[in-house]
């Protein structure tokens, strides 16, 4: 595994893409041929020990002296088997063929040795003729140890077996789909007889299992719990007592695992035979609330309330169901509350209680750009019009969070950061709980063929590199909280190592996470957008970021804007495979090459200032004049009122100016320029009745908050009070905007706006 301490994030990605591609085309050349080399199995197991010593086995070990950086490289796509596995036709090792999927086939394997994981869980296993051969099982739950998807000894059997070249130039079984590979257990006919125990173990009872299930539910290993569950039911008889228990044990542990699908379907079976059990109504009634069934949940959880009146937990449940569907119908949120819960989740993994809010929206046809998001109404700046939650989402502050690099080469994409692990997690999601997948598949997927058939055996069929194509074109680069309490932080501030890589490489341009929103991945791109999107733990909150009219599309942002034309449209191009035609483009695009280029340089040279930032106030003091001149030369590039052309690109150049004057203690100037600024990028002020108004609402983005901070608190150190509370009020509602919510406007800003001494409420 790579350590990135010297290399650049630069040399790196490309040291690594360009690797790929040589493997890849390597690879291809050899398709259809045997493996070449055949070492001995004592040879095989040997080397992979030697090379895997030390190693825990477990996601996220890194060792001493630097984070690891896992690498998850989708050479070729192929899609999962769809037909029935009694269809299919045995083979062996030497049958396979390299870079082939082998079609009506299916393989025998059984584990040699102990697994470990980096991205895949990888094991050595044999056939039945005992030759062996590299197996790597791509997707599957990080939750569960390696150990425990594949430990030695155990007997699985491949699906239209995938045989490839490995990277290190040997040769593997990769295993990409979940629905492909088939886990059996010591008691499965298909075993072969030469790999079933020697001594028959005692008979176990379907008591056994429920005692071993319980046992594993209390030390949280839920997944062992409901194997044992399962064969428990495998032989008890149904509908009696001990059924019963089995299916809602079972059930409650489907809950913690987060598989809703199944824990519901377990419940249902139990109240088919028992109508008015008080668990299954009130587990059923868990599994309908924690997929976003209000109704379902509401109606559960009264008709067990009329038969057991006492029930704490149902009467708290209820309450909790009602407040659910007022948010649903209003879009009104304890907001505060919520955002005070996502501090409190540190490295664990959170999950907001609240429902979802669909506003004056609907999903309609936006012409070349496919579908997107349109209002059904006028809405004002600032109306709430989506509050989504994620399909699913990682945050990089969660421990043991991965941090990796993503190659789909067939696709030419690429990402780092979270997205490796988001592919895995989606894939488990949609396994698990396949009705839930149907918005998921109706999301763009690009030119990515995809196959027919939903089930097969009676388990859902899960095309990962369908699952990959769909992240790509619509994940989210996302953080926990799009503001931070306390004084903001320096937009200069050093990243880490890491973090430089995954900014580098991800058109997101963030390391704080990745996840997928359903109904928000409809909204199409513009470099102005007429919306803002802001996160809150899991949840995606969208404001309008001016007046719509009713019937416009909505657009937000998926690129940094600051840059230059020429490199946003080569973002957008790379990253979600289209060309933007925004207003912003198409003024910029029609500039002459000239004036292009004299602004790139300009704002290269005012950028290269902020190294003054960490030295001392003298040499701060002595750059603020040249700063002026660089950025009255920026603002001399721009013909067209900025109202039509805002100058976005003046943001981070304006900013070192800022804290120039700042340190220099010139507040009418910091008042001054914040001023220009926010005119620069299309706002309008006024005065009246006592307040300042904005008339016109311009181009927005988080920086701007730092432009109405530095408003407000130089007018407050110039002992202007009375005007810096009214900059404070205008200021509440773009932050409204920005942030998603207001509550928490004075959590983010309410230090600085005491330390300048600015009253507020």
């Amino acid at each position: 595994m790579p350590r990135y301490d010297d290399p650049t994030p630069e040399d790196q990605w490309l040291y690594y893409f360009k690797r790929g591609e040589k493997i890849l085309k390597e690879a291809e050349a050899r398709k259809g041929q045997k493996r070449l080399n055949k070492p001995q199995r004592w040879q095989f197991i040997f080397e992979y020990n030697l090379k895997n010593r030390g190693t825990t086995g477990e996601v996220g070990s890194a060792g001493s002296g630097g984070r690891m950086v896992g690498i998850n490289i989708a050479y070729n796509e192929h899609p999962p088997c769809i037909v029935p596995f009694a269809t299919l036709e045995k083979k062996f090792i030497d049958d396979l063929r390299l870079e082939i999927a082998h079609r009506g086939s299916y393989i025998m394997l059984r584990a040699v040795v102990n697994p470990i994981k980096y991205v895949s869980v990888t094991t050595i296993a044999e056939d039945e003729s005992g030759e062996v051969e590299l197996v790597q099982i791509y997707n599957q739950d990080d939750r569960r140890s390696p150990a425990n998807v594949m430990p030695e000894g155990q007997v699985f059997i491949v699906k239209e077996p995938y045989f490839k070249t490995t990277s290190e130039g040997g040769t593997s079984i990769r295993v990409d789909h979940v629905s492909d590979i088939i886990f059996l257990d010591g008691e499965d006919e298909r075993i072969p007889e030469k790999w079933r125990p020697r001594i028959k173990l005692l008979a176990r009872g379907s008591l056994d299992w429920k005692d071993d299930g319980n046992r594993f539910y209390k030390g949280k290993q839920y997944f062992e719990a409901t194997q044992c569950y399962t064969k428990g039911l495998e032989t008890v008889e149904p509908g009696s007592a001990l059924d019963i228990v089995l299916l809602l044990n079972r059930a409650q542990a489907y809950l913690e695992l987060g598989y809703n699908e199944k824990a519901l379907a377990d419940a249902k079976k139990a109240l088919y035979y028992e109508p008015l059990n008080q668990k299954a109504l009130y587990r059923s009634a868990l599994a309908c609330y924690e997929d976003g069934d209000y109704e379902s949940t509401k109606t559960q959880l009264v008709k067990l309330l009329k038969e057991f009146p006492e029930n704490k937990d149902a009467k708290e449940k209820l309450l909790r169901t009602f407040r659910r569907l007022q948010e649903q119908r209003t879009g009104e949120y304890e907001f505060l509350k919520m955002r005070n819960e996502v501090k409190e989740w540190g490295d664990k993994r959170g999950k907001l209680d609240c429902a979802e809010y669909v506003g004056p929206v609907r999903i309609g046809d936006a012409g070349g750009k496919g579908r997107g998001l349109f209002t059904t109404r006028d809405v004002k700046f600032g109306d709430l019009l989506l509050c989504s939650k994620a399909f699913n989402v990682c945050h990089k502050e969660v421990a043991n969070a991965r941090i990796d690099i993503l190659f789909n080469l067939k696709a030419k994409k690429g990402q780092a950061g979270t997205h490796s692990q988001l592919v895995q997690e989606l894939i488990q999601v949609l396994y698990h709980n396949p009705k839930k997948a149907k918005g998921f598949y109706e999301l763009h997927s690009g030119d990515y063929q995809r196959v027919r058939g939903e089930m097969v055996d009676g388990l859902p069929v899960v095309d990962s590199h369908l699952v990959m194509r769909i992240m790509l074109k619509n994940s989210f680069g996302c953080q926990r909280l799009s503001f931070v309490d306390g004084r903001p932080g320096d937009l200069f501030e050093e990243k880490t190592e890491v973090e430089k890589m995954v900014t580098e490489m991800s058109p997101s341009g963030t390391t704080g996470g990745s996840g997928i929103w359903i109904m928000p991945s409809y909204i199409n791109h513009s470099c102005w957008p007429n919306s803002i999107r802001s996160f809150l733990g899991n949840l995606l909150i969208v404001r309008a970021a001016r007046d719509i009219p009713a019937g416009e599309e909505i657009t937000m942002t998926y690129i940094d804007n600051e840059s230059g034309v020429q490199e946003r449209q080569k973002a957008s191009y790379s990253g979600w495979d289209f060309s933007c035609e925004c207003t912003l483009c198409e003024i910029e695009a029609a500039e002459s090459q000239e004036v292009q280029s004299k602004r790139q340089s300009l704002v290269e040279k005012a950028l290269k200032f902020k190294v003054y930032l960490n030295q001392s106030v003298q040499k701060t003091n002595s750059r603020i004049a040249p700063m002026i001149t660089l950025i009255k030369g920026i603002e001399a590039t721009y013909s067209k009122p900025e109202f039509i052309h805002p100058r976005v690109r003046l943001l981070s150049p304006t900013n070192i100016l800022q804290t120039f004057l700042v340190r220099a203690q010139r507040p009418p100037d910091v008042f001054l320029l914040a001023r220009q600024a926010l005119n620069g990028l299309g706002f309008k002020f006024t005065t009246k009745g006592g307040k300042v108004v904005i008339e016109r609402y311009g181009y927005m983005s988080y920086p701007v908050m730092e432009l109405f901070m530095h408003a407000i608190t130089a007018e407050a150190m110039m002992g202007d009070l009375w005007t810096a509370t009214l900059w404070r009020n205008a200021a509440v509602d773009v932050y409204e905007v920005l942030a998603g919510e207001r509550e928490s406007f004075i959590n983010a800003f309410g230090g600085v706006l005491l330390e300048a001494g600015v009253p507020f409420d």
